[in-house]
């Protein structure tokens, strides 16, 4: 059974000549409701029979229990008519006799009907001029950009008190196009508010703890260099900046209805024309004025623009690793190699990166719009060693400064592999304390000269140099001591070639 006014309005369609199944595609309804109401004009709506509940006996008692207190929950008041029970007998006289054996559903639906519930009073809220503007986001669906589908939104900027408009369309709600629409915005209208109200979006608000706001850093220091407030509303009311959302309602309605879409610029070339002929030349329906007209009054409170043009950039902060670079959006980019492991200041432009230290710039980037990419400048590894750089333990320090060729025997002393390496360098190291620095210099350098790496080989010259510096060979590696023979005596036969060759019968040799 459909309502009067759906009846109503069949009968409209029909009186301007469309077919039963377009009134039916128009409505939502089959064509047979449609013929029904066609073909028989005396048919009403049936009245509804209504039927007896389980729950009317006791009805009286629950409305008079939420008269008294009205955050009493249907959970408890379902247990009290299950047990004919009152706190205090507490309108005990209002219950029938028998207790009520219904489900807790129904009580609660019940319930939710008489529960007196505070509503909300609205009251328009005028500004003065120059005052206040509000600024919103609507989504207007989707459009292709470069043979990629992307979403599309609409800025829009509402004065309060003249109700101008201005409107952009884009395809990003990041922070750069954010304040670039509100660039343009004060350019359109010609000056500055006093007052911006906005939805808490994080371009907007960070953090918030009921009243208390806590604004991005961004918007606040773009506010700063023009010179106007923000201001967030309340969460979950849009009707506090009901200008705005109205506006946002109209722009659908009458401006991208039907619009054909086909590229960025021509859409925001259109919706500017539409805004200059169009939303700001039409009277408002609540002021019953031109909007164009009174800017023209608004215009004097608004605050003057910046002389100079503000630069746009987001700042953030970022820790440069050990390699000298730090990431943004996925992308290495590097800096002086003395930052490593430091916070840097990163200020991004639309096209480009620029990197600081406190006040001083150290580093500049052509912005990458891709991911995944490492940009670096060769001139922040100039004067960089290009190898990896060694870090001797103290063990090897300790070694290395018995003198100049300490270093070359030590790796000798690896090469070798006579023992372990540590242990070898330790009685080395015992050995100077024994005999001095200088004394295991000498030592070691007589042995690399012939190549002869270990302990014993340092610690024999040692000795020798000691004991009997004069005989000290040349060579370490005939530095055992001989042993005298005491075998026999043996002659040797001496024979000249001659006697050879008459043995062999060889002649002439």
């Amino acid at each position: 059974m459909i309502g009067v006014e759906l009846m109503i309005e069949i009968r409209y369609l029909d009186r301007q000549g469309l077919s039963k199944s377009q009134i039916a595609r128009r409505l939502g309804l089959s064509r047979t409701t449609v013929r029904k109401y066609l073909d028989n004009p005396s048919i009403n709506e049936r009245k509804q029979v209504k039927r007896a509940s389980i729950l009317d006996p006791y009805k009286p008692y629950l409305q008079y229990r939420l008269q008294q207190w009205p955050e009493l929950t249907a959970a408890r008041l379902h247990r009290e008519i299950q047990t004919l029970s009152c706190p205090g007998n507490d309108g005990t006289h209002l219950l029938p006799p028998e207790p009520y054996e219904g489900s807790e559903r129904t009580v609660r639906r019940y319930v939710a009907t008489i529960r007196p519930s505070p509503k909300r009073v609205y009251r328009p809220v005028e500004t003065l001029p120059g005052e206040q503007a509000q600024v919103d986001w609507g989504h207007c669906g989707y459009i292709v950009v470069d043979g990629v589908k992307r979403p599309l939104y609409a800025f829009s900027f509402v004065l309060s008190y003249s109700r101008i408009r201005y409107v952009e369309f884009t395809t990003s709600q990041d922070m750069l196009t954010f304040l670039s629409c509100h660039q343009r915005a004060f350019h359109y209208i010609g000056g500055v508010p006093q007052r911006i109200l906005y939805d808490n979006c994080k371009t907007v608000v960070t953090e918030r703890v009921g009243s208390v706001i806590q604004f991005n850093s961004d918007l606040l220091r773009f506010a700063a260099r023009y010179g106007f407030k923000p201001d967030a509303c309340w969460m979950h009311d849009p009707e506090s900046k009901g200008k705005v959302e109205s506006s946002i309602k109209y722009l659908k309605r009458d401006f991208l209805y039907a619009q054909p879409i086909t590229d960025l610029d021509s859409l925001n070339a259109a919706v500017l024309r539409w805004c200059d002929e169009v939303a700001n030349e039409k009277e408002h329906g609540t002021t019953r004025e031109v909007p164009s007209e009174r800017l023209a009054d608004e215009r004097k409170a608004l605050g003057p623009l910046p002389e100079q043009p503000v630069p746009l950039f987001l700042q953030v902060t970022r820790r440069v690793r050990k390699d000298s670079t730090f990431v943004f959006e996925t992308n290495q980019y590097s800096v002086p190699h003395r930052y490593a492991r430091k916070t840097v200041t990163v200020r991004v432009f639309r096209d480009h990166l620029e990197v600081y230290a406190g006040e001083i710039r150290v580093a500049l980037h052509q912005r990458c719009l891709e991911r995944g990419q490492l940009i670096l400048d060769g001139a922040h590894y100039e004067d960089r060693p290009s190898g990896p750089r060694q870090r001797k333990s103290g063990l090897q320090a300790k070694f290395e400064a018995l003198g100049p060729v300490a270093p070359a025997y030590l790796k000798g002393l690896a090469r070798e592999r006579r023992g372990h390496l540590r242990e070898q360098v330790q009685q080395i190291l015992a050995l100077a304390d024994a005999y001095g620095v200088e004394a295991v210099h000498t030592a070691m350098s007589r042995a690399h000269n012939f190549g002869k790496y270990s302990y014993g080989t340092v610690k024999t010259i040692l000795e020798k140099q000691v004991t009997n510096p004069d005989a000290l060979p040349d060579d370490p590696r005939r530095m055992e001591p001989r042993v005298p023979y005491t075998g026999p005596e043996i002659e040797v036969e001496k024979r000249s070639p001659e006697d050879y060759a008459r043995l062999l019968g060889v002649a002439g040799l």
